[in-house]
């Protein structure tokens, strides 16, 4: 459930106003990050404000490629409706580019929207955004992450640090320490996150003698509309250390109910060779995979994964070649081998990758086989990525729980999983309380992403095991031709974070009619709710002399830590 501060019959009303309640205020901010969430991102945004194209980092060329993102039409069966293609919530801009976590993270520190590479494919030449005022990751912010921000150090290619004598210049990739110049980091998750195991339900195309093609299917005994491949820990394990490779294994079979994966109706030998599919960036997504990996597979002979907070980037034994998104086919890549990953960058990348859209020639017989496999974000799976209008039609496997169920990435199987995690200094229903101290302090940026046992879920009868937080990274001090657009204190044209935490469309459960549930996405339990926005947003008695709240640069309060701060 939502903290909701407008009735849900309210919210036409209140949008269809928008433009002249934020007319004399219209504003831009600017961010990057996760891959995971960027369609959705763009959804909540231009249902927020001004509507703009997703743009995503390549990774090979110097421009980025457009990703195609349908505008949200929210109707709910409780009563709400925006159709997001003609009605706004404010005049404001929310720019956002698909670029990976750790490109994200490495914006965020510099302060130097350079790090994000050109973010226009039409224009001629390197367009850079103007500033940088946030971002989305899945990569978590611990605390030598957090020391480096506050008294510099380096992170993600970016050195941090003071000039130390007259004379004493910057140098490429080297930047002034953050802290004292645009307030503490503020971290906290903004929607739970399940990661699928996505795979085509096609593995072979062959071309008839009429000029037709007959495709042959994945035969999965007792799938679902979606997938419902079903892999225990020890199987998916083993495929993404490379030791699986191919389709007609028999531990798959036993898995399949003793069934052969093998269409009945293809009537070759069934072996289609297992190929592994990761993210080449410095990926949230991977870092999710990575750290349930760590947990799960130490039973694994040979096992490569064994960083417990999980790493952003695949094991370099198992990284093949790369596949350019930028292409219009998706073949493969020189190289590559069933027992390495083909990287793309992004979910989309890899989704695309994985996506079986090649043809056969047009010679009678002519056949393509193609068994690829891969960690996304939920969203770019069935039926999920039809909502926001993306072409990708992946299935996703149903992964085994550490109670014996097999379970699909779905909002409900992650947010059983994410289960009774509280914030920090947090009673059950979010409210502050100093004296609980068991999920750490509100004041420091690590604690409210420290969900430690979502690595390997605990036995929950209908939990899904692969699960992490989106997360919202920035700043405290804000310029004031930003902070308004950031977050509203009261009154006036409403914040991007207000409209994240109060608004139905955002993550509305009824009918999974809000855009975080049509992505198989999960918002956030009541209780985070309520500790964000009285930390952050809107502080109450109990909150204010946190000295967290984001606040506008060169001001005392709320939040004397912007006081001597330039913002952002």
């Amino acid at each position: 459930m939502s903290i909701k501060l407008r009735a849900l019959a309210g919210a036409s009303l209140l949008a269809a106003t928008a433009a002249l309640a934020g007319a004399a205020h219209a504003g831009t901010i600017y961010g990057a990050g996760s891959s995971l969430i960027a369609p959705y991102q763009r959804q909540i945004a231009d249902c927020y404000g001004t509507v703009q194209p997703l743009y995503g980092r390549t990774g090979a060329t110097t421009s980025p490629v457009s990703v195609a993102v349908s505008p949200f039409n929210y109707a709910s069966p409780s009563g709400g409706s925006q159709n997001c293609a003609t009605t706004h919530t404010t005049t404001n801009t929310v720019q956002y580019l698909s670029t990976g976590s750790g490109i994200g993270i490495a914006g965020l520190y510099s302060h130097d929207a350079s790090r994000y590479g050109d973010v226009d494919p039409a224009t001629a030449g390197a367009q850079n955004y103007p500033s940088v005022q946030y971002g989305l990751s899945e990569t978590v912010l611990l605390a030598a992450d957090v020391a480096n921000y506050n008294s510099g150090g380096v992170i993600q290619g970016v050195t941090l640090r003071t000039l130390s004598a007259p004379g004493d210049i910057y140098r490429p990739n080297e930047y002034p320490i953050p802290r004292a110049l645009y307030g503490p980091l503020v971290q906290f998750p903004v929607a739970v996150a399940p990661i699928a195991i996505a795979y085509d339900p096609v593995y072979k195309k062959v071309r008839q003698a009429d000029g037709t093609i007959t495709s042959y299917r994945f035969n999965v005994v007792g799938g679902r509309s979606n997938g419902g491949l079903k892999l225990d820990a020890t199987t998916y394990c083993k495929i993404l250390n490379g030791q699986m490779t191919d389709w007609n294994d028999p531990a798959l079979t036993t898995l399949n109910g003793g069934t052969s994966l093998k269409d009945p109706t293809d009537p070759a030998a069934f072996s289609v060779p297992l190929q592994i599919v990761g993210d080449r960036d410095s990926s949230g997504t991977t870092q999710i995979t990575t750290r349930h990996l760590a947990a799960a597979c130490g039973g694994v002979s040979g096992n490569l994964y064994t960083n417990i907070n999980g790493a952003s980037t695949l094991p370099a034994a198992l990284v093949g070649p790369t596949y350019d998104k930028s292409l219009t086919n998706n073949t493969a890549p020189a190289g590559e081998a069933p027992y390495r990953f083909t990287v793309a960058a992004g979910s989309d990348g890899v989704a695309k990758y994985i996506d079986f859209t090649a043809v056969p020639g047009l010679t009678a017989g002519d056949t393509l086989v193609q068994g690829r496999i891969g960690y996304v974000g939920n969203g770019y799976t069935l039926p999920y990525a039809a909502n926001a209008g993306l072409t990708f039609t992946l299935y996703n496997a149903s992964l085994q729980n550490l109670a014996g169920n097999f379970k699909e990435p779905t909002l409900t199987s992650a947010n059983t999983t994410f289960g009774s995690n509280l914030p920090p200094q947090s009673k059950s229903t979010g409210v502050y309380d100093a004296s609980v101290t068991a999920n750490g302090s509100r004041a420091n940026p690590e604690d409210w992403v420290r969900v430690g046992n979502l690595a390997n879920p605990p036995s929950t009868v209908d939990g899904y095991p692969i699960v992490g937080t989106t997360n919202w990274i920035g700043y405290s001090c804000y310029a004031a031709g930003n902070i308004d657009v950031v977050r509203t204190a009261s009154g006036g044209t409403q914040g991007f974070l207000n409209f994240v935490v109060d608004e139905t469309v955002v993550d509305d459960t009824a009918g999974n009619s809000g855009i975080l549930p049509s992505a198989g996405l999960a918002g956030l339990p009541a209780a985070w709710q309520r500790a964000i926005k009285q930390t952050f947003i809107l502080p109450v008695a109990a909150t204010a002399g946190l000295n967290l709240v984001i606040a506008p640069a060169g001001t005392s309060s709320p939040n004397s830590n912007c006081t001597s701060a330039t913002g952002a």
